[in-house]
């Protein structure tokens, strides 16, 4: 068999691995069987198997830890930079983020307000009240902010949208950076939260649009603002 069939036959069964993972419904964090067992499995050699689960790992599907075995990833399939992002240099990409997100978060949290449930909802609470915490304290709130927008997307209920928007967040990493000593757009930010907390206990979906709505605006002046410095 030469290279260019060694290859064909590796994507396939790269393919008949990730049908396997469906099929089998595991979760992000489970087990593979080892190679000897997958061969037999699969009824192909180890060494496929190996060329295979390269594949796999990566497009961010399996991840391999050493001594332990082979696991699916956190997010399957999705890898930390589908976009490109950090290979694009333009000056403005964060308001570009922005627009984005004042696309994409308004309708996402009107549905949000619809669809999610009580364990949702505290869920959401529970990151929100870890954002004023880190604020307050004066601590980086980057990482509770970005579990904040992502308990949204989870509560929509649309697994599409749990793929986009960790997507989008890369941006507030990067908000962050430019605004982290600016005390008045933290208490801003403080105040946001909390409105777009109350409408989501509301259950109230135009009430959370508008409040998503203002929160990226204001976001997207301050934006404005830096570049014009």
């Amino acid at each position: 068999m030469g290279i260019y069939d060694k290859g064909i036959l590796s994507e396939k069964v790269a393919d008949d691995i990730r049908q396997m993972i469906m099929e089998k419904n595991l979760s992000p964090g489970d087990k593979l069987p080892n190679e000897i067992e997958m061969s037999e499995l699969i009824n192909v050699s180890r060494s496929t198997v190996r060329e295979a689960i390269k594949i796999l790992v990566s497009t961010n599907v399996l991840e391999v830890k050493r001594g332990r075995g082979t696991f699916v990833t956190s997010n399957p399939g999705v890898s930390n930079d589908p976009l490109g992002l950090y290979f694009m240099e333009e000056d403005n990409l964060l308001l570009h983020f922005f627009e984005m997100r004042l696309i994409l978060e308004p309708q996402m949290i009107r549905l949000a307000a619809i669809r999610g449930t009580d364990e949702d909802l505290l869920r959401i609470e529970k990151a929100y009240e870890e954002v004023c915490e880190k604020i307050k304290t004066g601590k980086n709130h980057t990482g509770a902010d970005i579990r904040f927008h992502n308990s949204i997307a989870e509560a929509t209920h649309n697994p599409i949208m749990n793929r986009i928007i960790p997507i989008i967040n890369n941006g507030i990493k990067g908000g962050y950076a430019k605004t982290k000593d600016n005390p008045e757009m933290s208490e801003v930010v403080l105040a946001d939260h909390k409105k777009i907390m109350e409408a989501l206990l509301e259950r109230d979906p135009d009430k959370a649009f508008q409040a998503m709505e203002h929160h990226i605006h204001y976001g997207m002046e301050r934006c404005k603002l830096h570049y014009s410095l």
